[in-house]
């Protein structure tokens, strides 16, 4: 095992793709399927399905990614230990109105502290940036797209609403509920699709622009709210619940168009931060459990 072989094993997990991992890798297709062969060999055990649409990582593929990061990441640090002290590095980065705030600040708290170098702007989505905090769907064909974490949405409600009473609810349940929406929403249109499809009527209170807002009105007992489910971490003034017949998520990460290049270490500050959020959920700090009994 050497810091190529997980590199590759890193390019793979991040692109669910053989043939995308070797143009990300410059390498031969063939090179990242021996290496990730012998990778697999020395671990003694199995890290990908292999499929027709590409690979699909195992139990323990999931488990090394976040230790190959750090690994990866580590030597790195060595190298620039003994480099010369780097220019100024300044980067624009652009933030979609309906991403919260609480993981963006993870992400650049590690870029920061991985690139000392770093100075960084963030804008607002309408201006151009080097870097977009985005979401997989609004990814552009000659993007390069650095996934960092899943969202799952759920049901926010004011703690004292009768529907805290369920673990999880259907979603013929929030009919002619007073509703919080937003506007922008990444998942606009599928859930408008799901509520003409499941015949509901929406009784929409309000409509603002970013989830913080959205959960500020649920807890003044405005109504409900569909929002991801990392959004309401932290907050003890709403309650929030799966729903157990639709399934919404979105994944969110940075993107750069195709033509710009950045330096190495850069790129893997990023992976750093999203292995960083990967590990910190695994031990269940940024995922506590659902409130199930009214305070």
């Amino acid at each position: 095992m050497d810091i190529r072989s997980l590199r590759y094993f890193i390019a793979v997990f991040e692109e669910r793709s053989l043939s995308a991992a070797a143009k990300r890798c410059f390498v031969a297709q063939p090179s990242i399927s021996a290496t990730l062969a012998q990778l697999e060999d020395d671990l003694g055990t199995n890290l990908f399905v292999r499929h027709s649409k590409g690979v699909t990582p195992t139990d323990s593929g999931t488990q090394l990614y976040p230790h190959a990061c750090r690994m990866v990441s580590e030597m790195n640090a060595m190298r620039e230990l003994f480099s010369q002290p780097a220019e100024s590095l300044d980067l624009s980065i652009s933030l979609m109105p309906f991403l919260s705030g609480a993981l963006i600040g993870k992400v650049i708290k590690t870029m920061l502290e991985e690139v000392p170098e770093l100075k960084l702007s963030l804008v607002d989505d309408t201006e151009s940036a080097d870097l977009r905090f985005t979401c997989s769907r609004y990814k552009q064909d000659d993007d390069v797209f650095y996934p960092l974490w899943e969202d799952e949405y759920v049901i926010a409600m004011p703690t004292d609403h009768w529907l805290s009473d369920f673990a999880n609810l259907s979603i013929k349940q929030i009919d002619r509920q007073p509703f919080i929406s937003r506007t922008p929403c990444d998942i606009l249109e599928s859930w408008d699709y799901l509520v003409q499809k499941s015949g509901l009527s929406m009784d929409v209170r309000a409509t603002v622009k970013t989830e913080e807002y959205a959960l500020d009105l649920v807890a003044a007992g405005l109504g409900i709210s569909l929002i991801p489910e990392h959004s309401a971490r932290g907050r003890t003034d709403i309650y929030i619940r799966p729903l157990n017949d639709i399934n919404l998520k979105r994944m969110v990460g940075l993107a750069h168009h195709k033509q710009h290049s950045f330096p190495a270490h850069l790129i893997q500050a990023i992976l750093s931060a999203k292995a960083n959020i990967v590990s910190t959920k695994t031990h269940g700090t940024l995922n506590p459990s659902l409130n199930t009994d009214r305070q």
